[in-house]
């Protein structure tokens, strides 16, 4: 339900114009743009339709969303065998540590190279 709201107001305010959304804190105290500085510009652009747009906001988006879709699925849409997979899978320690590996070279690459 939350998730809903959120998505609404993304829609209905940009970001980018808003003094009501808030800042990412982590670049705000650092100057530093962590890996999920842009999410919200990039799901206003993706609720525009805009999927380039998006990307251009934050590319780690590309590997976020899939995996924060398929967590959606499995809690709120699975149920049975099919639950079950996706949960060992989701919940496996070589995928969690994958994403926190691409996560902390995404914060590196971005802050280096300006992404």
């Amino acid at each position: 339900m939350l998730l809903v709201v959120v998505l609404a107001v993304l829609t209905l305010v940009d970001p980018a114009q808003s003094i009501w959304i808030p800042k990412c804190p982590v670049k705000l105290l650092t100057g530093l743009q962590c890996p999920g500085c842009g999410f919200q510009r990039a799901a206003h652009a993706l609720m525009h339709g805009d999927v380039l747009g998006a990307l251009r906001f934050n590319w780690f988006l590309l590997y976020a969303v899939p995996y924060l879709l398929v967590l959606i699925a499995e809690r709120y849409f699975l149920r049975g065998k099919w639950q079950l997979k996706i949960r060992q899978w989701a919940e496996d320690n070589r995928v969690i540590w994958s994403y926190v590996v691409v996560y902390f070279v995404w914060f590196v690459v971005r802050n280096i190279y300006g992404i």
